[in-house]
């Protein structure tokens, strides 16, 4: 594994760490359902990363895109929806 592969995941692994601990200690909803935009966000990086790591890009882009595809609609469904109920 090159250094710049090694750097780019530890440092992606780090933002990822740093997500799920304001999803855990976020103290709205909202600030929970942008950490987990921001955690999704990251593991398509990931997916990125393994897929040149392995020498497949052209696989793991495809899983990354429809991965991507979620992470995007999933916080706004659901900030939508706790925005009309009226939690925080």
């Amino acid at each position: 594994m090159s250094a710049f592969m090694l750097g780019a995941l530890l440092a992606v692994g780090v933002l990822i760490i740093m997500g799920l601990a304001r999803v855990w200690l976020g103290p709205t909803i909202f600030d929970r359902l942008i950490a987990v935009a921001l955690v999704s966000v990251n593991g398509v990086v990931i997916i990125v990363l393994l897929g040149f790591y392995f020498e497949r890009p052209v696989f793991f882009l495809d899983i990354a895109l429809g991965y991507a595809l979620l992470a995007f609609l999933v916080p706004i469904a659901l900030g939508r929806y706790f925005e009309g109920t009226g939690h925080r």
